[in-house]
């Protein structure tokens, strides 16, 4: 069983248990009137964009050095970032709803909730926590789950990124028309990294969507191997 497929089986595991529906019970929702949209402010600013990440682990790096939270997305909004990425799976990757229900509040960049979701639930829990985009990985989700819940999202007044891992899930991704897609350069099976790997599955691009270079990106010769108008850094 790949990592992936672990994770997933744990998360219908908290479907089924009531984790998600307990957190829709007990978080106090956050107003995201105040966010900003991703896509506006990369339509009117055709610019590299930044995507910055808050994690403290993941199934490749066990622990991530402590940080004060709130000074990091107050650092990232100092220096540039267009939005901000915040991991709510607890199990692998040391996030939770309440820490994005907590940073959501202290940025007006828009936030996306970093997830594994398969279930509409999911995406109202993150809403709740105060998200304004939520992440759909085409790799776990049939076509009539991610046709579904990318529509859900969108009535949600949410800002959807679709993630891609191969040419065939970037097909299927223009199916749904999403207008974030994210190639994630990270092999699902080994996951090790590449960041060249961006170029090679949007060789042939199609125009009028905005792409995402995710994992891997460290510095600025990163970005310059990835052609591509927003990358997710950590």
């Amino acid at each position: 069983m790949t990592i992936l497929a672990e994770i997933v089986k744990y998360k219908q595991s908290l479907l089924q248990n009531g984790y998600y529906q307990d957190k829709l019970n007990t978080l106090k929702s956050v107003n995201i009137q105040n966010k900003k949209s991703f896509i506006n402010a990369i339509e009117k600013e055709p610019k590299l964009a930044i995507i910055a990440e808050i994690k403290s682990k993941s199934p490749t790096v066990n622990d991530l050095p402590e940080r004060d939270l709130s000074q990091q997305i107050s650092d990232y909004e100092k220096y540039g970032a267009n939005a901000v990425s915040i991991l709510t799976d607890e199990k692998y990757f040391g996030g939770s709803f309440e820490r994005l229900q907590a940073l959501t509040t202290k940025t007006t960049l828009p936030v996306l909730c970093k997830d594994f979701i398969i279930d509409p639930l999911q995406i109202d829990v993150a809403k709740q926590a105060g998200a304004s985009m939520i992440l759909l990985i085409v790799n776990i989700l049939s076509d009539k789950q991610l046709k579904d819940l990318y529509n859900y999202a969108i009535s949600q007044n949410l800002e959807v990124l679709v993630e891609v891992h191969d040419r065939h899930e970037l097909e299927r991704a223009y199916k749904v028309n999403a207008k974030l897609i994210g190639v994630n350069n990270r092999d699902l099976k080994r996951f090790v990294t590449n960041v060249e790997h961006t170029n090679t599955i949007l060789e042939n691009k199609k125009p009028n969507h905005y792409y995402i270079s995710e994992s891997g990106i460290h510095d600025a010769s990163d970005v310059k191997k990835s052609c591509i108008v927003v990358s997710m850094a950590y």
